[in-house]
């Protein structure tokens, strides 16, 4: 019998070695076509904006409606890295203020984010405004 027990300890041992052995090792590399990645033109990327703070009223940090990712349960921001890289953050967001929502945590004042949440755009895109904008934003 203690021979058996042997047996299938040792057989233990040797499919957890196979089983864990090989992980951590092997990272996934991304599928490229080759070409390189074009900035996708992104006409509303914006500033994390701060309301509140008059008489005595604290501050809090406002996004656009439009800008909020639903994932399930999770709610979640595209935020513009400072490489023009985007990267989906998670967010607690408060009350609705018209057409903004109150972030209580997850992000920080003056931060840019896609401020209209398009489908087509992912973790890890670099962006750029779009012509039209740059042109709106040089006349003001």
């Amino acid at each position: 019998m203690k021979t058996g027990i042997r047996k299938s300890v040792w057989l233990l041992t040797i499919a957890l070695t196979l089983l864990f052995g090989g992980c951590g090792h092997n990272e996934l590399k991304p599928v490229t076509s080759g070409k390189p990645e074009l900035p996708a033109a992104v006409e509303h990327i914006v500033p994390v904006r701060s309301g509140g703070g008059a008489a005595g009223e604290a501050e809090f940090l406002l996004v656009p409606k439009s800008a909020i990712v639903r994932r399930g349960e999770l709610t979640g921001i595209l935020v513009v890295g400072a490489d023009d890289r985007l990267s989906l953050r998670w967010i607690r967001t408060g009350r609705l203020m018209q057409s903004d929502v109150v972030v209580l945590g997850g992000l920080d004042k003056g931060e840019f984010i896609v401020g209209t949440y398009d489908p087509a755009l992912h973790e890890g895109v670099t962006v750029k405004k779009s012509p039209r904008v740059t042109e709106e934003d040089h006349s003001k």
